[in-house]
């Protein structure tokens, strides 16, 4: 059995995404690890209801022979990624939009050392 994790969350109404995004950013680029980053401000307005818009924001990164992993998020302020959101991104409600919003890496092949400085 591999090394893998599952993770959701929200981002915080008092905290700063572009300090998140370079915080993340510095430690990609000191392990040399490829990243992307998405939108680096949340639109105006409430992030404290379900609805969002079709755009992410946050960076994702990812080290050497491990899936990437997405500190992205919805405008609503809810975790999730690019590819969530195509898949499980709706309209109007439905009984397997949780998935939208629950992440999973696997960091098998990048080995233990990886795992242990990505948790």
């Amino acid at each position: 059995m591999g090394l893998s994790f599952h993770y959701n969350g929200r981002f915080s109404l008092s905290a700063s995404l572009q300090s998140m995004i370079d915080e993340v950013e510095d430690v990609a680029k000191i392990y040399n690890w490829k990243y992307h980053i998405f939108e680096t401000t949340f639109p105006g307005g409430n992030r404290d209801i379900e609805e969002y818009d079709q755009s992410v924001y946050g960076i994702c990164f990812s080290p050497e022979k491990c899936e990437p992993i997405f500190l992205c998020f919805l405008s609503n302020g809810k975790m999730s990624s690019p590819q969530s959101l195509q898949i499980w991104g709706k309209e109007a409600p439905t009984p397997n939009e949780q998935f939208l919003y629950l992440l999973s890496t696997k960091t098998q092949y990048a080995g233990y050392g990886v795992h242990m400085v990505i948790i």
